[in-house]
């Protein structure tokens, strides 16, 4: 498969996930983020510069539909791209534990990011703590499906 075709592929695949997201989470709170996955896949799998740019997608989306969080999630997303690209270099990346680690990172500062945000902006001081509560459903979906999203990924853009 050529690089285009790959990416090509990797952004029809993303804008897949967000709509599937943004229709099934409504309905439901322990549905996984499965654009945070597409994001930390490409920074395990496709590298840096690859997940910045798909992370800059996903953050722009996604802060499309959520409230007040556009700016930090344009910024926040390309982050986790190269946060995970970061530590995908530093472990055997098809090892599903290294995998469900570096998800769990990013969902700790995706979550106490966007806490500390939400409590700036409102002048709030929710706890980071009652946020993993609240949210404890979707974020144990995410971890449990990433090795198998990414198995899946890997097969779709026929990665080795």
């Amino acid at each position: 498969m050529t690089a285009i075709s790959r990416r090509t592929l990797l952004f029809v695949f993303l804008t897949c996930c967000f709509a599937m997201q943004v229709v099934i989470m409504r309905r439901t709170d322990a549905f996984p983020d499965i654009v945070l996955l597409v994001v930390v896949f490409s920074g395990i799998f496709l590298g840096g510069a690859e997940a910045v740019i798909v992370g800059l997608i996903a953050g722009f989306f996604r802060g499309c539909f959520s409230v007040g969080t556009m700016g930090l999630d344009i910024f926040l997303f390309p982050l986790l791209g190269a946060f995970s690209s970061a530590l995908g270099r530093r472990v055997y990346r098809q090892d599903p534990v290294a995998q469900v680690l570096t998800v769990i990172s990013a969902l700790v500062i995706l979550v106490v990011s966007h806490t500390a945000y939400l409590n700036i902006l409102s002048g709030n001081s929710i706890s980071v703590w009652s946020m993993f509560l609240r949210s404890w459903k979707a974020l144990a979906a995410t971890v449990i499906i990433s090795p198998l999203f990414f198995a899946f990924s890997k097969r779709l853009l026929k990665i080795p």
